[in-house]
């Protein structure tokens, strides 16, 4: 059983795995914290005249304003963002890495979107702003580089970022969140729903997204769980879902009720430490995989736009 479920959650099916050699290419990559950090203070106004055409989405509006420059210059002598780039070289060190994997997962998404414009890709020292690392909308995405330095990074601890949040700091998470947020940006109108069965079809399109545009990644990279976690969702995946239905947790309408299932946190339960926060979503993900089997003439920019989850659901014809 352990073998059969590691080959389940090593690739995908054949069918996302396609042929982009017409649709490769490089992103426009602008690195903001390198070129920010190594500004001489002293002549800060006028070094942002150089910086302001390349950083249009930091350096905009009047920014030789006194406010916004004692703003600036106290972010740039802030100790923890001094250490933060300080660090990166040993944390990161290198874009190539991070570059490569997002070259190949907006490949895919020229592929499915030819018509499409591609967003810029910004890198910036957040101070830490673990509850939003990446901002991204269709024309720009903020990478808050600092949020990626490893689940294990002191200045994470420090500031009592709980394990299950910083487990995911990790750089080879990089593509698979960038990719989820752009997606939820662009889709927004098309993933949200009133019951809990709803917004788990809804999110789980997402990660179906995540994984047409990332086919030959492990499911526990796209979906930022443990190996661990990973087999608890395979293998409970009928017990789960019947602990659902038999609660009356699917149909519910009370997001307060139901929202340990479909968002980030330690465990969905407190008798299985290595059942997942977002449990909920890879059910709806799963779904989403037999709609797409069953319905192979959908397409997955018909997918992305289509709200009818009674409809997806019922034609998946889901049964674990």
């Amino acid at each position: 059983l352990f073998l059969f479920l590691i080959g389940l959650i090593s690739c995908s099916e054949s069918s996302l795995v396609i042929d982009i050699s017409e649709s490769t290419l490089s992103l426009d990559y602008r690195h903001y914290e390198q070129d920010l950090f190594k500004l001489d203070t002293k002549y800060l106004s006028s070094s942002l005249d150089k910086l302001a055409p390349k950083y249009p989405v930091f350096i905009n509006g009047n920014y030789k304003d006194p406010t916004k420059l004692i703003q600036l210059e106290n972010y740039l002598s802030n100790e923890l963002n001094i250490k933060l780039f300080n660090d990166w070289d040993a944390k990161i060190g290198s874009y190539d890495k991070m570059e490569e994997e997002l070259n190949l997962a907006f490949s895919h998404y020229k592929y499915y979107f030819p018509n499409e414009t591609l967003p810029t890709v910004y890198t910036y020292i957040s101070g830490i702003n673990y509850e939003e690392p990446i901002v991204a909308n269709q024309k720009e995405i903020l990478i808050g580089i600092d949020l990626f330095y490893g689940g294990d990074y002191e200045a994470y601890a420090q500031l009592q970022i709980p394990k299950y949040i910083s487990k995911n700091n990790n750089p080879k998470y990089i593509t698979p969140v960038v990719v989820r947020a752009f997606a939820q940006n662009k889709f927004e109108k098309y993933i949200h729903g009133e019951t809990l069965l709803d917004n788990m079809i809804g999110l789980g399109k997402i990660e179906y997204f995540v994984e047409a545009m990332m086919p030959k990644v492990m499911d526990s990279i796209r979906f930022q769980f443990t190996t661990n976690q990973m087999i608890w969702c395979y293998s409970h995946e009928r017990s789960f879902w019947k602990h659902l239905a038999i609660k009356n947790h699917l149909f519910s309408k009370d997001y307060r009720n139901y929202k340990k299932f479909i968002q980030h946190g330690p465990f969905v339960s407190s008798l299985e430490r290595d059942s997942p926060g977002r449990a909920g979503i890879f059910i709806g993900y799963r779904i989403i995989k037999d709609y797409m089997a069953k319905n192979p003439d959908v397409t997955l920019s018909e997918l992305m736009i289509d709200s009818d989850f009674t409809t997806i659901f019922r034609d998946s014809k889901y049964n674990p």
